[in-house]
């Protein structure tokens, strides 16, 4: 059996991150600096030569960390940062620098920044707040020297992140009320152009379809036997569907 792969992102716990956006950044971001209080997880998404060949790149490793500010009074602010690193193409780990550097992307900005600074831009209040970001280079004695290195730091706000166990676990009622408050805000983001307004015969706005795509209703699959729903207090709907 082969064993997990080492994590990339380590020994980064009590570590003071500054972050300075650039001057020519439209929001209202100042320069902040945030202790690295514990690492929560990190993924890594490999790419190959023939990947990148098929332009599906680059290789990185991103990692997820909660934060505390170090500059304000309140040192109890919590922060969630996310740190995306270029890594070598799969099979150059061990090649030589120049080799890697060759590999080095200077103009990638992760999914996850375009779109929070999109919403902080068009005024949006039902997402986290962006509190900081910065573009670094690695150093010559990087894993990829040259190549990206991206901070991305955003408000951690109160409450914990609702996972499908323990949405399908809940009574009908707040499931019910989970539903009818995603329904508000996923409208509110319609409004702003940033969420993919539902397609109804109907024309209207909304389709319980929005439901199915994200997990909060169920209709019948081949893969219940091995995914069912635990929940007591299921209500069926004229379409089968789970609610």
């Amino acid at each position: 059996m082969s064993s997990p792969s080492p994590e990339i992102l380590t020994y980064l716990e009590g570590t003071t991150i500054t972050l300075t956006p650039s001057p020519n950044s439209p929001l209202d971001i100042g320069r902040t600096r945030w202790e690295i209080v514990r690492k929560i997880h990190e993924r890594v998404r490999f790419v190959t030569q023939e990947d990148v060949t098929s332009g599906i790149g680059p290789a990185y490793v991103a990692g997820k960390f909660l934060c505390r500010h170090t500059t304000r009074t309140d040192s109890n602010e919590l922060s969630f940062l996310r740190i995306h690193k270029q890594i070598p193409i799969a099979g150059t780990e061990f090649q030589k620098a120049p080799i890697r550097a060759a590999q080095a992307v200077d103009s990638y900005e992760p999914t996850e920044l375009t779109a929070l600074k999109s919403l902080q831009e068009k005024g949006c209040d039902v997402t986290p707040r962006l509190l900081g970001y910065q573009f670094d280079q690695q150093d010559r004695d990087d894993p990829v020297p040259g190549g990206f290195m991206i901070y991305v730091m955003w408000a951690k706000v109160p409450g914990e992140s609702l996972d499908w166990g323990v949405f399908w676990s809940s009574s009908f009622s707040q499931r019910q009320d989970i539903r009818a408050k995603f329904r508000e805000v996923y409208l509110h983001l319609s409004g702003l152009s940033l969420a993919r307004p539902a397609s109804t015969a109907e024309g209207t706005q909304w389709s319980d379809r929005v439901y199915v795509a994200y997990g909060l209703v169920q209709p019948p699959t081949i893969l219940d036997r091995y995914f069912p729903i635990t929940s007591v207090d299921l209500q069926y709907d004229d379409k089968g569907w789970r609610w």
